[in-house]
């Protein structure tokens, strides 16, 4: 497996995604403004650190406040304004990192951006509904609300340490991001995040994610939920997408994309750690899921790697 110790799925989740959350920008405005963002096929992340706006995506809307912070899926544009009646500015042709609007410092906040390895967005992007908002009743607010203080420190003083420790508090932020989206189960679509926030199923997914390799059996699984066989099948269904061993044949086939890609195991030690008795029966199942063999999957990979665009600079 990825380590020795088994993490929990989310953990899991998180390190096959390769999912990095990187800053890219702060936004200081006063008085009448509005700014649309485009859709950049990545999970943007906006966090209000004073002041307030309103964001507009998709139908959705709803006012920002300290403490709160938006995740947009990056299918959809979306904006923030403080007047209905001003006509939202291209955020794309603001080419600096650090935004200003008007003189005075009335709203301030702070925005990052989610990049994932190649086959990530199954895991991660596409597991998201398309706008989350994190409110102050959310139970994750005064995590966040600490870690934005903690940015505004580290983003507005030159001390020892500053770059790596905006780093770190970035991807804190994302955690945060998305153990709020999981205190609300019924607002994420079916798949894997909502699964894992299932209270229900959460133990069976924790059992599936912890040996993989295991043969399971319908009936186990469901003891581990307390439900009955039947119960169990239908609700994790209807909550996954998937029927239960779907979903770990899935599972295991991202833990070896995630090993080929990462790692030099040969196909036959992939074979045997995921569980298979015969090398063949396990191309056959990665060969479903991806269309491709392993091997075609490690070229391929290793080649879209080469060609991916460096992250966008972290602001200064």
């Amino acid at each position: 497996m990825l380590v020795d110790h088994h993490p929990d799925p989310l953990s899991q989740v998180l390190a096959i995604a390769g999912a990095r959350c990187h800053l890219t920008g702060k936004l200081a405005a006063s008085g009448r403004w509005a700014l649309r963002f485009p859709a950049r096929g990545r999970l943007k992340i906006i966090a209000v650190r004073s002041g307030r706006c309103t964001f507009v995506s998709g139908g959705q809307s709803g006012e920002l406040r300290p403490g709160e912070a938006i995740a947009v899926s990056g299918t959809t544009p979306f904006v923030l304004r403080t007047d209905a009646e001003v006509l939202p500015v291209d955020a794309g042709t603001m080419t600096v990192p650090d935004h200003r609007i008007g003189t005075a410092d009335e709203f301030s906040g702070v925005g990052g951006e989610v990049t994932v390895e190649p086959g990530g967005e199954a895991l991660l992007m596409q597991a998201m509904p398309p706008l989350l908002h994190v409110s102050a009743a959310n139970p994750q607010a005064p995590a966040l609300g600490w870690l934005l203080r903690e940015l505004d420190m580290e983003m507005g003083r030159d001390r020892p340490g500053h770059s790596f420790a905006r780093d770190q508090l970035a991807q804190l932020l994302l955690v945060q991001i998305l153990r709020a989206y999981l205190t609300q189960p019924n607002a994420l679509p079916a798949g894997r995040m909502r699964v894992l926030a299932d209270p229900r199923l959460a133990p069976a997914a924790q059992a599936l994610h912890d040996d993989p390799a295991r043969t399971w059996r319908l009936d186990e699984l469901a003891r581990i939920a307390a439900m009955s066989r039947t119960g169990f099948a239908a609700r994790f269904r209807a909550v996954a997408g998937v029927p239960p061993l779907t979903y770990l044949t899935e599972w295991r086939m991202r833990i070896a994309a995630y090993e080929l890609t990462h790692h030099d195991a040969t196909v036959g030690e992939l074979s045997s750690r995921m569980g298979y008795t015969s090398e063949s029966a396990f191309i056959a199942a990665f060969k479903r899921t991806f269309g491709t063999t392993p091997l075609q999957y490690r070229r391929g990979a290793a080649h879209q790697l080469l060609q991916s665009p460096p992250p966008r600079p972290v602001p200064q």
